[in-house]
């Protein structure tokens, strides 16, 4: 029955092109607009979940030095509705702890925003650096990662370049 393959094939191209990455695009919102943010228009959309609980957006961040390597700077806008505000302390702990349970974990003895989760895990062979922040608006729990890996060949004003928009994207989200 080689006409299902085919079938199969056709329905999972028209899926993938009604999913296809958003580049360009800068303003996104998540549960029903009252969660909204702004990303450069370099960052790729690569999932956007805007139905349920939680809701995301994921991003795939043009990292020239990670090309062809297995390797790759993302964010992540995450979403959470609370019950009442009061879940939001146990909804963070939840994220450090599992934060805290990845490989190589270990956090960044030079992080001085107290309000940003930084710290090093292992992916793969890869020593990556991740920050997380978290803030609550509403009854919603809003997480911000933003990871980039650790590459010798990542010039320094390409990490600061990704960390300040990773400020931004949080910014955008406190307007």
């Amino acid at each position: 029955m080689k006409p299902i393959p085919c079938l199969l094939a056709a329905l999972a191209a028209g899926l993938l092109s009604t999913t296809a990455p958003a580049q360009g695009r800068t303003d996104y919102t998540l549960n029903d607009g009252q969660v909204q943010f702004r990303v450069p228009a370099e960052w790729t959309a690569i999932m956007e979940k805007t139905e349920g609980n939680p809701q995301a957006v994921a991003f795939q961040v043009p990292d020239p030095s990670a090309q062809g390597s297995g390797d790759a700077a993302d964010a992540t806008v995450k979403t959470r509705q609370l019950k009442t505000p009061a879940e939001f302390a146990g909804v963070v702990q939840d994220e450090l702890d599992r934060s805290k349970g990845q490989g190589g974990y270990e956090k960044d003895p030079s992080n001085k925003d107290s309000s940003v989760h930084q710290y090093f895990v292992l992916r793969g062979k890869t020593r990556y650096l991740v920050r997380d922040s978290f803030f609550l608006t509403g009854t919603i729990a809003v997480e911000v990662r933003c990871q980039r890996p650790l590459l010798e060949s990542t010039p320094a004003a390409w990490n600061a370049q990704f960390d300040s928009a990773c400020n931004g994207v949080v910014a955008s989200l406190k307007h």
